[in-house]
């Protein structure tokens, strides 16, 4: 099925297929038809809350505690306590030693005004942000797989993103789901021609992770193309132009003050380097995997190599399928920025768990089957996943 990409809404789009699914003109409006998705998506994750649960409680654990501070947790449980002010004093790669500068600073602002509010804990408050951001991201993923594929489709797309092997990411205090939630509804704006929206939301991307570079290159792609079909003899579409231009800010704007504040022209670059992060275009990503696969056998890095795979096999058809240009792109500029990451550790899996729209493909495949069978494939996901979370969260190294 080709994508409808039209700059409309999909509350009154007209689509060019007859597919029943699909809400005619002047249908219920998005909110309403956003929530059985949203349902479906609080439904998986509850069952994976569940499973961490349960294996914490027979385990003598706090599972709140370990969504809370591990791994990066850490890290932003420190930045929002403290600012940017303490580290671990430990030393990283190259002698450099880890900065909480490498981290970006919304999401732990937002939980530290939430803790404030709530009088609850950074931790807590984080994980509390990151499952409400959870929630926004599944509404955003199903607005815009509904606008290019359906209403049926868009529904599975947003449980699909619940029941990834990586699902678990979402509950965790890490910035994956807060960013996903931006990026969602600002590629909807784009889809949709608002481009202020799309600008502004990007800028909070930007202000999230440092990934919002592809956000921003399909942000600007789209406004390009919008741009293309201006004749002189028209006003001007200012829109599309002034939301290219904000779409960088946030990300640029974070990375030039930490240059400042280092006293070094590529000083977030620099703290990078402890975690040996930077670019080598795949060669180091390839050669961990092939050591994980065949030398150490070890079965998490498989099923992280696999999801990558499975993601590059997605984007294939997502081009077949002609998706969107801006979906296209920030897809596209997800794999690259991830599988060419020259860390000895790379994060594939959770690095990809904002590509959302690389789903697409498979939700339609997944709605086109009868109920009973797509209830048990989702069903069967589902519980995977929650298993699968249970080994990241309480027994296995940082997610990859």
């Amino acid at each position: 099925m080709a994508y409808r990409w039209a700059v409309t809404t999909v509350d009154t789009a007209a689509p060019r297929t007859t597919a029943p699914d699909r809400p005619a003109p002047g249908a219920a409006p998005l909110i309403r038809r956003i929530l059985p998705a949203v349902a479906g998506y609080l439904a998986v994750r509850a069952v994976g809350l569940l499973l961490l649960l349960a294996y914490g409680h027979s385990h003598h654990h706090s599972t709140l505690a370990r969504l809370a501070v591990a791994w990066d947790g850490g890290w932003y449980v420190r930045i929002a306590q403290t600012g940017y002010r303490v580290s671990n004093g430990l030393i990283g790669q190259h002698g450099i030693p880890y900065s909480p500068r490498a981290f970006f600073p919304l999401y732990p602002w937002l939980a530290r005004l939430l803790g404030h509010q709530l009088s609850v804990g950074a931790g807590t408050a984080l994980v509390v942000v990151s499952g409400a951001a959870g929630v926004v991201a599944a509404a955003g993923i199903y607005a815009c797989a509904a606008h290019c594929c359906g209403h049926r489709a868009g529904a599975v797309a947003a449980v699909l993103w619940g029941v990834l092997p990586l699902a678990a990411i979402e509950n965790l205090a890490y910035s994956e789901a807060l960013f996903t939630a931006f990026a969602a509804w600002a590629l909807y704006a784009v889809l949709s021609g608002r481009w202020l929206w799309a600008g502004t939301l990007t800028v909070l991307a930007g202000l999230t992770r440092p990934t919002a570079m592809a956000l921003t290159g399909a942000v600007v792609l789209a406004a390009l193309l919008e741009l293309r079909r201006w004749h002189r003899s028209d006003p001007l579409p200012w829109r599309p132009l002034a939301g290219a231009l904000l779409a960088p800010l946030g990300w640029v704007g974070y990375m030039l003050w930490t240059d400042w504040v280092v006293g070094s022209p590529m000083g977030y670059f620099h703290i990078q380097d402890a975690w040996g992060s930077s670019f080598d275009a795949g060669i180091s990503t390839v050669a961990w995997y092939v050591g994980l696969v065949f030398v150490h056998r070890s079965w998490s890095g498989l099923v992280t190599g696999l999801t990558a795979i499975a993601y590059v096999w997605l984007f294939r058809d997502a081009l077949r399928r002609r998706q969107p240009p801006a979906l296209l792109a920030f897809s596209a500029g997800l794999l690259v920025l991830d599988l060419g990451n020259s860390s000895a550790h790379p994060p594939l899996a959770r690095f990809l768990l904002p590509a959302f729209a690389l789903l697409f493909p498979l939700a339609e495949r997944i709605a086109a089957l009868p109920v009973r069978r797509r209830t048990a494939l989702l069903t069967c996901a589902t519980l995977l996943s929650g298993g699968y979370g249970v080994f990241v969260v309480f027994l296995g190294a940082a997610p990859s």
